[in-house]
C-alpha cells in the first residue's frame, strides 16, 4: 500500500449505530480533518492496524463537564481547559462541553466570550463547547436553536439556582423552543431534608419527582427542547417523563457512570465510600441504579455523560476538617486516616455527614464503556449510540456558532464520509487497575481508584492524528 502523506488510513472493527460490528478501513484526509472514505472488508492494509480485541468507534463525545476555568482563576487549582482536556484524551473522549457554573457564571455575551477565546488561544486538539446559563436575569443569544442553555432547578454548586415553579415558568417564557439542560432537585424538599443521616437521605428520591411534577409541565407549555442531567431515579420519574414524551414533548436524559456504577447498598456497607461518591443529586438505592442501567441500554436514556466535577481531596474530606486544631499542619485526608485508625466508628460517623459533591469522571469514561459491554451487556453498538452518536448530535448544531472559523464537516459521533476523523479504540480484552499516578485531572484522585475495569482505551484519533 502506497503511503499518502495528506491521508492517513485505519483498519479493524468499525462499530456504527445500529450496525452490527465489521471489518473495515476509514480513510481520513489530514489536511481536512474529515473521513473521506468508509470500505468495507477483511484483510485491507492500512496505516494504523487493530486486531479483534479492538473495536473502532466514532469519536466518544461527553455533553456533561464542569472544567472549572474562567476569568476569575479563582477554581483553576481544581481544573483547567487545559488539563480537563487531558483527562479526556486519556479516557477517549474527543469532545467535551464545559457547564457555566463557574466562579463568574457563563450567562451572558461576555462572559461567553472569554471562554471561546480561551479555548481558542489554547488549541487544544480535544473540542471543547460551552453552555451558558440561565437565571432570572437573562435572555437568550442569538437565535433559537444557536446555543445550549443550562437551568440548575434546584441548588448545586455556584450561584446559578431557580428554587420555585413559577419563578421557573417566567424565566422559561423566555426561551421557548430552546434547548435547554436541567439540573432537577427540588429546593425546599432538600432544606426540609437537611438533618438526613446520608446525602441520599438529605437529597431524597422525594426532591428530584417533585421537581420534575413542576418541570415537566412548563417543558410542555413553552416548547422547550429539554435535557435533563446526571438521573439518578428509576421507577416514578420514569412514568412521569414517558407520559410526557407520549403527549410529545421533547425530553431527553444523561446517566452519570457514579449513578451507574455505586448505589446506597455500597456505602452501607462502606460509608467511606461517601467521601468518592457524594454528589447532587445522589446516589439511591439498587433498584433505582438497575433501572438507569436498563434505560441506558433500551434507549429511554440517551447519554452516558460523566458530569465530570473535579474536587480536591482537601475539599471532599472537609468534614474531617473539625479536628485541624488537634492535627495541625495535616490535610483533610491524612487527618481521616488518623481517625479512621483510632476510632473506626468515629470515622464511619463522620464519612456521612455532608462534604463536597462531585467527582472526577473523564479519565475512565472508555472504560466504563468497556464495564457496560462486559457486565452489563450492553452491544457495541449501544455504546455507540450513547457515547458516539448522541452526544454527536447534541453538539453538532451547536459547533458553527461556537468554532466561527473552523469546519467541522457534518460532526461527530459516525464513522461515514464527512464526519470528522476523530475515533475512539477500546480494547474489550485487555484489563486496566485506575491507578493515580496515571490520571491526567488536576486533582489527581478517582471514585475508581484501585478498581481493576475489563478493557483499555486502546487510542485516540482527533482529525486523523493519533494521540
Amino acid at each position: 500500500m502506497q503511503r499518502d502523506e495528506h491521508k492517513t488510513t485505519i483498519y479493524g472493527h468499525l462499530v456504527r449505530v445500529p450496525e452490527l460490528p465489521f471489518w473495515g478501513r476509514v480513510t481520513i484526509d489530514l489536511q481536512i480533518g474529515l473521513i473521506t472514505k468508509i470500505e468495507r472488508g477483511e484483510h485491507l492494509e492500512a496505516d494504523h492496524m487493530f486486531g479483534g480485541d479492538c473495536l473502532i468507534f466514532a469519536g466518544l463525545g461527553d455533553v456533561h463537564d464542569h472544567l472549572r476555568e474562567d476569568n476569575t482563576g479563582k477554581q483553576n487549582y481544581k481544573e483547567d481547559y487545559t488539563t480537563g482536556a487531558a483527562a479526556a484524551l486519556h479516557g477517549g473522549v474527543v469532545h467535551v462541553s464545559a457547564m457555566p457554573n463557574t466562579v463568574d457564571p457563563v450567562i451572558g455575551g461576555q462572559q461567553f466570550q472569554w471562554h471561546r477565546n480561551r479555548v481558542r488561544e489554547l488549541d487544544h486538539p480535544v473540542v471543547i463547547l460551552n453552555y451558558i446559563g440561565v437565571d432570572a436575569t437573562t435572555r437568550p443569544l442569538g437565535k433559537a436553536g444557536e446555543y445550549p442553555y443550562k437551568v440548575y432547578f434546584g441548588k448545586s454548586v455556584g450561584t446559578l439556582t431557580v428554587t420555585y415553579g413559577d419563578e421557573l415558568d417566567t424565566i422559561l417564557g423566555h426561551y421557548r423552543e430552546e434547548r435547554v439542560s436541567f439540573h432537577v432537585e427540588y429546593e425546599p424538599i432538600v432544606q426540609m431534608s437537611v438533618g438526613g443521616r446520608t446525602h441520599s437521605d438529605r437529597r431524597p428520591v422525594e426532591c428530584v419527582n417533585e421537581g420534575l411534577r413542576l418541570l415537566l409541565p412548563l417543558i410542555e407549555k413553552h416548547g422547550i427542547k429539554a435535557k435533563l442531567c446526571h438521573w439518578s431515579t428509576g421507577g416514578k420519574s420514569f412514568e412521569i417523563i414517558a407520559e410526557y414524551r407520549a403527549r410529545g414533548c421533547d425530553i431527553e436524559l444523561e446517566v452519570s457512570p457514579l449513578h451507574l456504577y455505586f448505589d446506597t447498598s455500597m456505602t452501607d456497607e462502606d460509608p467511606s465510600l461517601w467521601m468518592k461518591v457524594q454528589m447532587n443529586p445522589a446516589i439511591q438505592a439498587p433498584q433505582h441504579r438497575s433501572d438507569l442501567i436498563k434505560g441506558l441500554k433500551n434507549g429511554f436514556i440517551q447519554y452516558l455523560a460523566n458530569d465530570h466535577a473535579p474536587h480536591t481531596e482537601e475539599e471532599k474530606f472537609s468534614a474531617f476538617g473539625q479536628f485541624k486544631n488537634q492535627f495541625p499542619g495535616k490535610t483533610n485526608k491524612e487527618i481521616a486516616d488518623i481517625v479512621r485508625d483510632n476510632s473506626p466508628d468515629l470515622f464511619a460517623e463522620i464519612c456521612v455527614r455532608n462534604n463536597t459533591s462531585g467527582a472526577p469522571w473523564l479519565d475512565t469514561h472508555g472504560l466504563i464503556c468497556c464495564w457496560l459491554m462486559r457486565e452489563h451487556g450492553f452491544t457495541p453498538q449501544d455504546i455507540a449510540r450513547v457515547a458516539s452518536y448522541n452526544p454527536g448530535v447534541f453538539v453538532n448544531r451547536f459547533l458553527p456558532f461556537q468554532f466561527l472559523d473552523r469546519d467541522f464537516g457534518k460532526g461527530f459521533g459516525d464513522l461515514a464520509e464527512g464526519y470528522m476523523g476523530s475515533l475512539t479504540v477500546l480494547n474489550t480484552k485487555k484489563e486496566t487497575v485506575v491507578d493515580r499516578k496515571d490520571l491526567k485531572t488536576k486533582v489527581g484522585w478517582s471514585p475508581l481508584e484501585g478498581e481493576t475495569l475489563p478493557g483499555a482505551v486502546e487510542a485516540v484519533f482527533i482529525a486523523g492524528v493519533r494521540y
